[in-house]
């Protein structure tokens, strides 16, 4: 694997040019990640009767891993490698591969010394933390990896005694105590989850929200090489998982269970063992199916929901056109490529610059994917990206690929979400997720349901929009423009029941990550206007309404309004994610209606021939020629959505298309060529 990924990686720079002359020129900033900002102007259409959605206030979390002052989140999570071996009963943890595997109580430092032994108070600091700031959502993750933190004696080796490792044990099952036994080398997760119920209310009480069936489990062999594990396979997790999660039911049936947890393309195909997976790769398109189906399958023996919400990491592997990552890099090109990542998730068009991303093209775009899975496998479950980056924390690129991701989580139906950022100085990410959580610091917010907007398919623009439910005059609006030195003029039309008089707008830019008050529209005619939209910068306008517009003098009210109306759950209490009076055997959130999906393909996997790793060439050489499934006939694996109002359509010329394919397919006979002869050459 690693040996096709460095080939692949070596292609990345022709695949981009490949993609620059088939898209044309006007996708050149999210190929080559060049400054180029002359794109045309947009015009924007917003439109409160169509595709009315709820937005979920969860997707505005944050992982507390370097504080949660300077910015308003509803959700709050525990995050790190060293979270698979806490031990709840002494906070002891270990520092993983990352740390030189140190046991100790690093986890809980901030506490003075003589109260570092009470019980649970890593998960107290997080408890505390969320009261402080008012964050009302906070989830806590569970160790299944199967060892903990036995000592606090320092660095662990592998020929050390297994005194220095706690066992896990899922179910105790009866005398669970609210002074657990320190000394028997055991830990119970079900006790965990007792006392935590006990201390703090179950999660319709107020407590703990949810519950993580531990951490990047795919990871462990490498974070904990130590502990001498064996690759995690499918059927492990899975197993595992079904344990812990009843235990977590069996206790607190109103918290949620969030699974599997784990990170990135690959993982999501093939769970980071590909000769694991060669077994199940002929019924499942990828990982994820397999454990949609194994959950439901384990749900329905249990009588109830044993997963809630399908949880993943997505740490941006973009790279700039010299190969820079966008993580941890803050270059030009970097920069710029980095305001066009975040399309992997729902755009059809966009390749994203990376060795992943070609390899397994066929599972993008991320989110419709994903969505389609959960709809075939095990309806009900809601999406959760709870570790995501696309870096530049501190950089204005950052700011706006936070503020253009939340802008997608909003359309896409994502339940939670909780930014992973990469250094303490993250303040332009933070502004990114305040212009719809706090935009005037007095708590003022983007609205609750999301509503049409379209900008044209330019890629150097977004548009988002909403309203407050049963308040269509309530109307908000992000726009963004990318264009690193070009104004641009945005013509926004607004077809609504309601005339909107004028606007408030707030924003952040490149001179500065403070959100203000930067401009006013005193005069807004006929729910149209102009505005002029400075390089790199993210606005937040907030329309204001005089009154209701008769339809019989506005020709621009639709006739009919049949998707207006929006599902809604059970009111449950505030603290609480899930409709406590529904049935959790049948999950808490309706099926999308016929109006909220769009039309669906099938996809299936052309299996003609594998290299040694398991991976199909074929599969990647029709998927970079045609960026689409070749063979619509299997019914066993995902569907893909065909997002027709926001997907791009590009107007590019037949002869230019023919350039790109052919440019195209020479990289993916290269590539082909490399693989298989590399292969032959370590056979010898």
């Amino acid at each position: 694997m690693n040996t096709r990924k460095t080939v692949l990686s070596v292609f990345c720079v022709l695949l981009s040019a490949a993609a620059f002359v088939q898209t044309g020129a006007a996708d050149s900033a999210a190929v080559f990640g060049s400054s180029r900002t002359d794109t045309d102007d947009i015009e924007v259409l917003i439109d409160v009767s169509r595709n009315r959605k709820h937005i979920s206030k969860y997707i505005y979390g944050i992982n507390d891993v370097y504080g949660v002052s300077g910015v308003t989140v509803s959700a709050v999570k525990q995050a790190g490698a060293e979270l698979s071996s806490y031990n709840w009963e002494t906070n002891a943890a270990n520092s993983a591969a990352s740390g030189g595997y140190e046991n100790s109580l690093d986890l809980v430092s901030s506490y003075s010394p003589d109260s570092r032994g009470e019980i649970a108070l890593y998960t107290k600091r997080l408890v505390e933390r969320a009261e402080r700031y008012g964050i009302p959502s906070k989830y806590v993750t569970l160790q299944m990896m199967g060892h903990v933190a036995n000592d606090t004696n320092g660095t662990v080796s592998s020929g050390d005694t297994p005194k220095r490792w706690a066992s896990v044990v899922f179910s105790k099952n009866d005398g669970l105590l609210t002074e657990p036994d320190i000394y028997d080398d055991t830990v119970y997760m079900d006790e965990y989850v007792s006392y935590l119920a006990d201390t703090y209310g179950s999660a319709a009480d107020g407590g703990i929200n949810g519950y993580f069936l531990d951490s990047e489990p795919e990871l462990w062999r490498e974070n904990y090489s130590v502990l001498g594990l064996e690759q995690l396979t499918a059927e492990g997790l899975i197993s595992k998982s079904e344990a812990l999660a009843s235990s977590v039911k069996k206790i607190d049936p109103t918290a949620l269970v969030y699974g599997p947890s784990v990170k990135g393309l690959e993982s999501f195909v093939n769970l980071h063992n590909p000769d694991d997976w060669e077994q199940y790769k002929n019924n499942y398109s990828w990982f994820l199916d397999y454990y949609l189906d194994m959950m439901k399958q384990a749900s329905d023996r249990e009588g109830m929901r044993l997963l809630d919400v399908l949880d993943l990491h997505f740490i941006s592997e973009a790279r700039s056109v010299v190969l820079e990552p966008v993580i941890g890099t803050d270059t030009v090109f970097a920069n710029e490529e980095r305001m066009q990542a975040v399309r992997v998730l729902w755009d059809s068009n966009y390749t994203e610059n990376s060795s992943t991303a070609i390899l397994y093209k066929q599972h993008t775009p991320i989110i419709p994917t994903i969505q389609a899975s959960i709809r075939m496998y095990y309806p009900d479950t809601k999406l959760s990206f709870s570790e995501y980056n696309f870096g530049g924390g501190n950089h204005i690129s950052g700011g706006i690929a936070e503020a253009d991701v939340l802008g997608i989580f909003s359309e896409q139906d994502v339940y939670m979400a909780c930014l992973m950022p990469d250094s303490a100085d993250f303040s332009y990410q933070k502004s990114g997720i305040n212009i719809y959580t706090d935009y005037d610091g007095r708590g003022s917010s983007y609205g609750n349901i999301s509503v049409y907007s379209d900008n044209g398919g330019d890629i150097m623009s977004s548009a988002y929009a909403s309203v407050v439910e049963g308040n269509d005059g309530d109307l908000k609006a992000v726009l963004i423009n990318k264009n690193s030195a070009s104004e641009k003029i945005a013509s926004v039309e607004i077809k609504s029941d309601f005339e909107y008089t004028s606007a408030n707008i707030y924003s952040f830019d490149s001179e500065s990550s403070e959100i203000r008050l930067t401009d006013t529209i005193d005069e807004i005619k006929s729910n149209s206007f102009d505005y002029i939209m400075q390089p790199l910068t993210v606005y937040l306008f907030e329309f204001s309404s005089d009154s209701v517009i008769d339809d019989d003098e506005d020709p621009n009210v639709a006739e009919e309004n049949n998707d207006t109306q929006v599902t809604t759950s059970v009111p449950a209490p505030e603290h609480v994610e899930v409709d406590i009076t529904a049935d959790t055997s049948s999950g808490e959130q309706s099926s999308p209606t016929s109006e909220e999906v769009s039309s669906e393909v099938v996809t299936s996997v052309s299996v003609v021939g594998t290299d040694d790793e398991g991976d199909t060439i074929t599969e990647i050489v029709t998927e970079i020629i045609t960026e689409a499934p070749t063979d619509e006939s299997s019914t066993d694996t995902a569907e893909v959505p065909d997002s027709e109002e926001k997907t791009e359509e590009k107007d590019v010329p037949a002869a230019v298309k023919v350039i790109g394919i052919l440019l195209a397919a020479a990289v993916a006979a290269a590539i082909v060529y490399v693989l298989v002869t590399g292969n032959n050459m370590g056979k010898k």
